[in-house]
């Protein structure tokens, strides 16, 4: 790996391959886990994301293999009204360690949904608040940047719907830049560079995209050059603008685009490989 490039990826994905399209059961999602966290890429690997609903399968599944904590971001799919009994069920596994809790905004005021969840903010869990692509506005992330709650972008998903054009993704990039508002993102962010998937034919973003979009947009503010970026499919250019980074700008990146979540792990990692960004040791 370019020394100068490891903080960029490291800690970059977050291993959801409980969630579409891998859907995989609790006991062999928590056995990949354990075997990415071993692997010679394990830098790479965020923390192990577990819906409310599965964290008593999740406990089970760790003590038959007889692992000790597991780094947990805690999805809550159902909101506020979940979290409390989420929590609760979370200090019931003692082999489950919190690192972030992820929730939607729903249809609550987004005052009295971040009064609830700046009280789990600590050095050593996150918290973030999901918000819709398409209605993310100038005031949500004002009002969430001095909080320390960050926001939680859908890049797709299992449906055309889900997915947003490079138009609509560059304008909360660009919105968190100006505000120093830091972002995950999750589904459909499987590879590195953007591209057609030739079985749906749906238009999936890269996260190599998306990092040189968190760099563009905070370094000029720009729109259109952001949303530019956002759409680039050449491998080769998009590898070459990685490998002009320079330790400033990995930092200015990790600083405002924390993470992805993907139900593949093995495949950001055969990315980077392919494009000579890391290299097996």
């Amino acid at each position: 790996m370019i020394a100068r490039l490891a903080e960029l990826f490291t800690g970059l994905f977050d291993d959801a391959s409980m969630f579409p399209p891998q859907d995989e059961a609790p006991r062999p999602a928590v056995a990949g886990h354990l075997a990415h966290r071993v692997a010679w890429y394990a830098d790479l690997v965020g923390p192990f994301v577990c819906g409310a609903g599965r964290l008593a399968a999740i406990e089970a599944a760790a003590a038959e293999h007889g692992a000790g904590q597991l780094d947990v971001a805690l999805v809550v799919p159902s909101g506020i009204e979940s979290l409390g009994q989420a929590l609760e069920t979370a200090r019931r596994c003692p082999r489950v360690r919190l690192v972030a809790v992820e929730l939607p905004l729903g249809l609550y005021p987004l005052v009295d949904v971040v009064s609830h969840l700046v009280p789990l903010l600590s050095d050593e869990c996150r918290v973030y608040l999901e918000i819709p692509v398409r209605e993310v506005t100038e005031d949500h992330v004002h009002a969430l940047a001095p909080t320390g709650v960050r926001l939680k972008l859908r890049t797709g998903g299992t449906a055309i719907e889900s997915f947003n054009s490079e138009e609509r993704l560059a304008t909360p990039i660009v919105m968190c830049a100006a505000e120093r508002l830091a972002f995950k993102c999750t589904a459909g962010l499987h590879n590195a560079i953007r591209h057609r998937d030739p079985d749906t034919l749906f238009e999936h973003h890269g996260f190599l995209n998306v990092a040189l979009a968190a760099r563009i947009a905070a370094s000029t503010g720009s729109h259109a050059a952001t949303r530019n970026v956002l759409a680039e499919h050449d491998p080769t250019e998009i590898a070459a603008q990685v490998g002009q980074l320079t330790a400033n700008d990995v930092r200015a990146i990790r600083a405002l685009f924390n993470s992805f979540g993907t139900c593949s792990i093995e495949e950001p990692v055969h990315d980077l490989l392919q494009l000579g960004l890391v290299s097996v040791p």
